[in-house]
């Protein structure tokens, strides 16, 4: 679009830092990164630059504190890994708002963030692992078990990528249509700017499940859900207190695990510390569980006899 154009719509900082908030975010997201996003935002709004662009070079940036973890030693290494993380993250922020505020959303979009992200994830830990092996950190465990403190790390952080590799596949397939389908019985359909997936809705007519006379099949249609007697009869077994009580523990670990996952939060504390082990240790633990979890899922679901 021309410039002139494109500064004549271009909506201020904060209006586009009042677009990026999401329900129930971290305070980490709304007040260290999505502010500074905004600020990224207006300045690329009137240039040529596309999310997917920022995208990628959120991953370069990703890639840049690996290196420093690698390449630089003690705690100069450790902070500037610190600092490029944060700023890999407000770019990863960034891109979303680009798109959403200049109408480029896309499910091609949503999928390479996602991919960028595991990609992310799995180098952090390979290049946090690098680290340890090469500081001969002592690993608890192994090294005292006699087995030398760079092998142990090396071993430990081979485990971590595994991991977190087979458990980012595992929610690649837990988000295919195929698998959304077999397990729920419902025809799917992407929630828009995200890879997850919701039940498609079904085109019902509006009074009477069959055609009344003078009306054709597709008059007065309406999209709808699932009942809602259906839906109120889940939501009062959702909200039985026995029922909350008994999940309430699960949901503190699924909560605690989420912010280990998230790791821009949280990553700098360990770092500017100098334990960097502090990092990985409940990191790779996370994934480990997060795993375990999904993979237990998918085998009852996709376990279970059909029926003939």
């Amino acid at each position: 679009m021309p410039a002139a154009a494109a500064q004549a719509g271009r909506p201020g900082v904060i209006e586009i830092y009042r677009r990026s908030l999401k329900p129930n975010d971290l305070r980490f997201n709304n007040y260290a990164c999505r502010p500074l996003a905004a600020v990224f935002v207006y300045l690329l709004y009137s240039t040529r630059a596309t999310p997917n662009q920022i995208t990628f070079l959120s991953l370069f940036v990703a890639l840049l504190a690996d290196a420093a973890l690698l390449g630089c030693p003690g705690r100069v290494g450790l902070a500037a890994a610190a600092l490029l993380l944060y700023l890999s993250f407000v770019l990863d922020c960034t891109d979303g708002q680009l798109a959403r505020v200049t109408g480029q959303s896309s499910n091609v979009g949503s999928y390479l963030d996602f991919l960028m992200d595991e990609i992310k994830a799995v180098a952090l830990i390979a290049a946090v692992a690098g680290r340890l092996a090469i500081d001969q950190m002592a690993l608890p465990g192994l090294s005292d078990a006699g087995l030398p403190a760079n092998i142990a790390w090396l071993a430990f952080g081979l485990f971590g990528v595994v991991m977190a590799a087979s458990g980012c596949s595992m929610t690649t397939f837990m988000r295919r249509p195929e698998y959304f389908e077999s397990v729920t019985g419902q025809k799917s359909e992407r929630v828009p700017g995200f890879t997850a997936l919701r039940a498609a809705t079904v085109q019902e007519p509006a009074e009477s499940p069959l055609p009344l006379a003078g009306e054709g099949q597709g008059e007065g249609a309406v999209a709808r859900s699932p009942s809602p007697n259906l839906s109120r009869e889940r939501e009062r077994g959702r909200s039985s207190p026995l029922r909350k009580l008994i999940l309430l523990p699960i949901r503190v670990v699924e909560w605690l695990g989420k912010l280990t996952l998230h790791y821009p939060a949280w990553f700098y504390i360990p770092a500017l510390l100098g334990h960097i082990e502090w990092f990985l240790i409940p990191y790779v633990a996370a994934h480990t569980l997060y795993l375990g979890r999904s993979g237990l899922v998918v085998l009852v679901k996709l376990g279970r006899p059909r029926k003939r």
